[in-house]
């Protein structure tokens, strides 16, 4: 198991059949907080972690508070064991985990608002991993969308497109572009964080259209409370607008 990652104390930490890791970044966590996010591990992989957020088909995922030890709020993401013909697929890959890792440096580095990694995690023998990230402040698009008023509405959504455009742009594809995987982060101007990034990919497809147009389906599908052909058209202009007139068409 070879990670872009530091150890603690520049080894991994095994306990329990899992194997831990922390980003170089975090590298100097104060100890109480680095036990508690540990104990808080186990107590997501578990399921007795008490605010359960979702359960999808791949993952379950979990909110927990550190103010105690001096730590942020943070979301418990553990991956389920890859089955059937996509385990084929992961054979020549780095884990989900490592990717996660890999993928929001890159982000970063790109100037695109993604969450800091606390901690990852894999199951030894049984394949399940941990994802361990801050909690972004903010709300999703979704729920900003239920409380904003007209103008803001209107000025959030044609700047969501223009930065939807900057990720395609810097090379990038979203695994799972929903309301639900975008943070509003800021107002004026408006900015943005996106979540949920174990398919997300910088990869050579994000100059042509169909991988592009995928993601812009993704981010429109879903049916909100409010959400008129024309907000989502405002979404469009703020994305095409990034892009020459060819491209547009």
């Amino acid at each position: 198991m070879t990670w872009r990652m530091t150890g603690f104390d520049g080894v991994p930490l095994t306990r329990g059949g899992w194997t831990f890791f922390i980003p170089g970044s975090n590298a100097r966590l104060s100890e109480p907080l680095r036990e508690s996010l540990i104990d808080s591990a186990f107590a997501a992989i578990d399921g007795r972690l008490a605010n359960r957020i979702r359960r999808s088909r791949h993952a379950e995922t979990w909110l927990e508070h550190f103010d105690h030890v001096g730590g942020p709020d943070a979301f418990f993401k553990v991956l389920d064991p890859i089955r059937g013909l996509n385990r084929i697929r992961w054979i020549f890959k780095r884990m989900r985990a490592a990717h996660v890792a890999s993928i929001l440096e890159r982000l970063r580095a790109d100037g695109i608002g993604v969450p800091e990694i606390l901690l990852l995690g894999a199951e030894r023998r049984g394949g399940r991993e941990i994802i361990v990230t801050a909690r972004v402040d903010g709300s999703t698009v979704a729920r900003y969308l239920k409380r904003a008023k007209l103008a803001s509405r209107r000025v959030m959504l044609s700047a969501l497109g223009a930065e939807v455009a900057r990720l395609h742009r810097a090379g990038y594809i979203h695994g799972d572009l929903t309301p639900y995987n975008i943070f509003v982060t800021g107002l004026e101007p408006p900015q943005f964080a996106f979540i949920d990034h174990e398919r997300t990919r910088r990869t050579i497809l994000s100059r042509f259209d169909r991988p592009r147009m995928r993601n812009l389906v993704q981010l429109g599908r879903l049916q909100l409370s409010g959400v008129t052909n024309t907000d989502r058209m405002r979404v469009w202009c703020g994305y095409a607008a990034a892009f020459s007139a060819r491209r547009r068409r």
